[in-house]
């Protein structure tokens, strides 16, 4: 549903810890924010604006209290990082079908605010090479490209040159006077004064109002400064002119007032045209008419992006970043140590997936923290934390699963289809498949596991590799688990010459990763 004039985001007794048992940051929040208004959030360093602007962009959850109301929301952090493995066309196209929108309109809006701000000439540059302020150009033009209903600027003004800031300033008129809402925080007293429908300041952990809350400009309204507004004052009025009815107008009906020199009477149509319009009705054109122009009516994006937007994003921030290397590197030397030529089929299946657990739990974690935390922040505002932790562990499993398809492929080819002592033939199909199943079980509880043991689940993070390499261990040794029950299939039937499919220990393992991957999801918006 559109975020439409009238309706309202509340925060209704919203009050937010820093940590878990840390002292309050916010209590006791009761804010109604409006669609179309321009609202300014005042207060001291460390106060907790940034924190409120947070709560309002959906990136934290309330510890308590609760938040009803939420549009399409776009968020611009303080200081925006460079050390993104893209382009600046290409990380505001990501962000583009992040936001909803199709690659080729992501492109091309993505160009347009990139040429508004002046930064079209650095397009191709990757973005570790940009200046901060070039890069800051790029953190509004993600928040601004998918026209969004609530637009949240945590001092977006930072970094930016004059010209920069001023278009910046236009563009919150235009998200104004287009029906949006805008929230934001700046140092600077003199940030689009005059124009803020409220001002509310933060201290001592609390919200109060600085100035009355004045009824939301209208769609369509334009949003002016004060010094707009005094040229206007000073402008002369015109005065208006009204003519009597002539004696051929119909009664009861007046003509408009006109401008002063400017004539009332339609000039008389020439009867060429007067034919032509009967002979071409209302709707149809006579040929080689122009055709009216018309401006295309831009769509908004849906509430929520695709999912396949945000794994595409993860998959391509971690193909990028080369951090997978070393995961790679460690799988394929324990495939060329343990897998031998001419070895029975089942017992180098069980091996290589076996060796696949701790390589995915590597690959989870680098998932997980591969983004840095501002970039992660705008990509929450625009699907919420769940959504994008969520891709985060799909990605993740994407890359084990294309591990387990290669050593898959890899064992098929070097291994003798017979059982462990060579004496039954083992048919390749079924024990093809029973090791990728295999391997499947081991990718899934490896996610699970790297989820568990990564933010914010655990919160250290020195704690998060040895944990995982202590799970992954137990979980391949304890028979209660689907991955020794799987990998105990695949030797006995290699002793027996018999294959047996772990359909039940896949659908436990899924059954599990399910339930890690929810908690995760579900803490990822509580514990930022």
């Amino acid at each position: 549903m559109p975020w439409q004039t009238g309706q309202r985001m509340r925060l209704d007794g919203v009050g937010r810890r820093y940590g878990l048992r840390g002292p309050w940051v916010l209590r006791e929040v009761r804010l109604d924010v409006p669609a179309g208004a321009l609202l300014r959030v005042e207060g001291a360093n460390g106060s907790g604006k940034s924190t409120l602007l947070r709560l309002l962009a959906g990136i934290d959850r309330p510890t308590v209290g609760r938040t009803t109301g939420r549009p399409r929301t776009a968020y611009v952090p303080e200081r925006f990082p460079a050390a993104l493995p893209f382009t600046a066309a290409g990380y505001l196209t990501h962000l583009g079908r992040v936001h909803g929108l199709r690659t080729a309109e992501a492109t091309g809006r993505a160009a347009e605010w990139l040429a508004r701000f002046g930064a079209a000439g650095h397009a191709r540059t990757p973005m570790a090479e940009l200046s901060k302020g070039t890069s800051q150009k790029v953190a509004v033009a993600q928040a601004l490209l998918a026209d969004p209903e609530l637009l949240v600027l945590d001092e977006a003004w930072t970094g930016l040159d004059p010209a920069a800031r001023d278009v910046l300033d236009r563009a919150v008129a235009e998200r104004v006077a287009a029906g949006g809402t805008v929230v934001f925080v700046d140092h600077d007293p003199r940030r689009l004064a005059g124009a803020a429908d409220g001002r509310f300041r933060v201290a001592d952990g609390r919200l109060r109002s600085e100035a009355p809350l004045r009824p939301p400009t209208r769609p369509g309204r334009r949003v002016r400064g004060p010094s707009s507004r005094r040229r206007a004052r000073r402008a002369p009025r015109r005065r208006r002119t009204s003519r009597r009815p002539g004696p051929g107008a119909r009664p009861g009906r007046h003509p408009p007032a006109d401008r002063p020199g400017r004539s009332l009477r339609r000039p008389a149509a020439h009867p060429a045209d007067r034919a032509s319009a009967l002979a071409h009705p209302r709707g149809h054109r006579r040929p080689g008419a122009r055709p009216p122009r018309r401006r295309p009516r831009r769509e908004p994006p849906p509430m929520t992006a695709p999912l396949t937007a945000l794994v595409r994003y993860q998959a391509a921030l971690l193909a990028r970043s080369y951090r997978w290397l070393p995961p790679l590197l460690v799988h394929a030397a324990f495939l060329a140590v343990g897998i031998q030529t001419g070895g029975p089929i089942l017992d180098a299946y069980g091996y290589a997936a076996g060796g696949l657990l701790p390589v995915t739990v590597w690959l989870t974690r680098i998932c997980v923290t591969n983004e840095p935390p501002a970039a992660r922040s705008c990509v929450a505002a625009a699907t919420g934390p769940g959504r994008a932790h969520l891709a985060a562990l799909l990605a993740a499993a994407g890359a084990a699963l294309l591990l387990a398809l290669v050593g898959t492929a890899f064992v098929a080819l070097l291994s003798d289809p017979h059982s462990t002592g060579h004496r039954v033939a083992v048919p390749v199909l079924p024990a093809t498949v029973a090791g990728l199943c295999t391997a499947l079980v081991c990718v899934v509880l490896g996610t699970a596991i790297g989820a568990l043991c990564s933010r914010p689940v655990l919160l250290r993070p020195g704690w998060g590799v040895p944990t995982g390499l202590i799970a992954a261990l137990l979980v391949l040794v304890l028979g209660a688990s689907p991955a020794n029950a799987a990998l105990t299939g695949m030797i006995t039937g290699s002793e027996r010459g018999t294959v047996t499919v772990p359909w039940l220990p896949l659908a436990a393992a899924l059954l599990l990763a399910s339930g890690a991957a929810a908690v995760a999801s579900a803490l990822a918006g509580r514990r930022g």
